[in-house]
């Protein structure tokens, strides 16, 4: 988030109005004082002032409305997710750079439907970030001139989160929660793509094959309430293409059979979700042509139906 602050400096005698960005004072002057930088001064606090009421109505709302979430039981996503994603916002990274992937996907899905998935479905102890390598990413630059580090952004989230040593792509916290940055396998081997949002002590993104099917879907962005009733935004790849992917997966013959068992069912939930209650999005090669030819075709002729399987309505 980006703090301005506009004060008075005083130089060889002089005061200049000099206006800062952020918490390490970098910024410039907009002059000696006058009338006009009188002005400005004058009004920048005015709309601060407005801008601290407007911030504390609104902040009492939100607390208003996460109260009602609570009662009504639709805060569904654990704390620590919501954090995260609220921290990535911030920023200006989810969306844009970073998507959410894997079971928490299914907290926006859900929430889009008007549906729940069971709770054995959604039950997980991580979360899968995966980082569009394609678009340059620059985090804030450090106090000392050192480029920013993704885990620093996660520790605002949760300052107890380390780095993962045996697996630099996973990073967990004090309770065993985990993070994994993702990033898609590269069409060449040849290309040497980044592997670190940051410096070389941060996070290195483990390449994972075939996410680039997911990167060039259609982003699916949905408003998800935390634990605390507070809300959060999360961008995930698109669910059909959710679904196709999870369900390439679950053929995968080095995949463990625990693993697509579970990627199965979490495909077909989808994929019945997507035809039950989302029906603007249809399952046809056409919009979904980033998948292999054939792949949509093979998944929906698959697709056999249990009621009461993965929903509750």
């Amino acid at each position: 988030m980006l703090i301005l602050h506009t004060n008075w400096k005083k130089a060889k005698g002089k005061q200049y109005l000099f206006r800062s960005r952020g918490g390490y004072g970098a910024g410039k002057s907009l002059g000696p004082r006058s009338p006009e930088t009188e002005h400005i001064y004058q009004k920048f606090h005015q709309n601060g002032t407005a801008a601290k009421t407007q911030f504390k109505n609104i902040k009492r709302k939100i607390l208003e409305c996460a109260r009602y979430c609570k009662a009504a039981k639709i805060n569904r996503v654990p704390d620590i997710v919501t954090k995260i994603l609220r921290e990535l916002d911030q920023r200006k990274l989810l969306g844009d750079h970073l998507l959410i992937l894997g079971t928490n996907a299914l907290y926006a899905y859900e929430a889009a439907a008007g549906v729940r998935f069971d709770s054995g479905l959604i039950a997980t102890m991580d979360v899968d970030i995966l980082w569009d390598v394609r678009k340059r990413l620059m985090l804030a630059i450090k106090e000392d001139g050192d480029p920013g580090d993704f885990i620093d952004v996660l520790c605002k989230a949760d300052k107890t989160f380390r780095i993962f040593q045996k697996q630099r792509f996973c990073v967990v916290n004090k309770d065993g929660y985990m993070v994994d940055l993702l990033k898609a396998m590269p069409s060449k081997m040849t290309v040497k793509e980044r592997d670190r949002i940051g410096g070389e002590d941060d996070l290195m993104a483990v390449e994972v094959m075939n996410l680039s099917w997911l990167l060039s879907s259609p982003k699916f962005e949905q408003v998800v309430i935390g634990n605390d009733g507070i809300p959060a935004r999360m961008v995930v790849p698109d669910p059909r293409a959710f679904a196709l992917h999870k369900f390439w997966v679950s053929r995968r013959d080095d995949r463990e059979p625990a693993k697509k068992n579970r990627d199965a069912i979490q495909a077909l939930a989808v994929a019945k979700l997507v035809i039950d209650r989302l029906p603007q999005l249809k399952f046809n090669e056409d919009q979904l042509r980033m998948f292999p030819p054939g792949l949509v075709t093979k998944f929906t002729d698959s697709l056999e139906w249990d009621d009461g399987m993965s929903m509750q309505f």
